[in-house]
């Protein structure tokens, strides 16, 4: 089976997480959690097994990383944009939560299919 480089199920992760804050207006609800977890399980089934370390922990770094660049694109300064992030983060916070737990089942289960793979010879 075909993986993806870390960097591009990097972007399929960052692109579920920037629709679901779009979809859900920057207050994270049901959508957006079902896309940001749905975001997290693509990127972790398709990357590459070195890519397992920059994928899975992603989804808060994303979410932190969106809100921020939207904040700067508004023309909010340095200090605005500290204050500004720590609100959505806290909110998303079980979203984003799931989205790591989730992709440490696939990561693990993609290791148990391996090492189960590898010892029935």
């Amino acid at each position: 089976m075909a993986h993806l480089p870390s960097l591009a199920a990097l972007a399929v992760s960052a692109v579920f997480t920037a629709v679901a804050h779009r979809l859900d207006g920057g207050q994270p609800g049901l959508v957006f959690g079902v896309l940001v977890v749905s975001g997290a399980l693509l990127a972790a089934a398709m990357v590459r097994p070195i890519g397992w370390w920059t994928v899975v922990p992603a989804p808060p770094l994303l979410y932190a990383g969106l809100v921020a660049g939207v904040a700067a694109l508004q023309g909010k300064s340095l200090g605005e944009l500290t204050i500004l992030v720590a609100p959505p983060v806290v909110r998303a916070f079980p979203h984003l939560a799931v989205g790591v737990g989730v992709g440490l089942l696939v990561v693990a289960a993609r290791l148990g299919g391996t090492w189960w793979g590898n010892r029935s010879s």
